[in-house]
């Protein structure tokens, strides 16, 4: 199982609101962490030149 997944069921199953929270909260940072990386490796991790001014 992937790890959204259990954490999705895991909220599911809590009780308490603030845990169903912080739990749907680590469910939001850890795909926006997944989409970073993969855009991230995708790019080639090309750097930017700085501009004179």
């Amino acid at each position: 199982m992937k790890p959204t997944s259990l954490i999705g069921i895991a909220s599911a199953l809590a009780n308490s609101r603030k845990l169903k929270l912080a739990l749907v909260g680590m469910q939001f940072a850890y795909l926006g962490y997944k989409l970073l990386q993969k855009n991230e490796t995708s790019k080639g991790k090309k750097k930017r030149k700085k501009l004179k001014a």
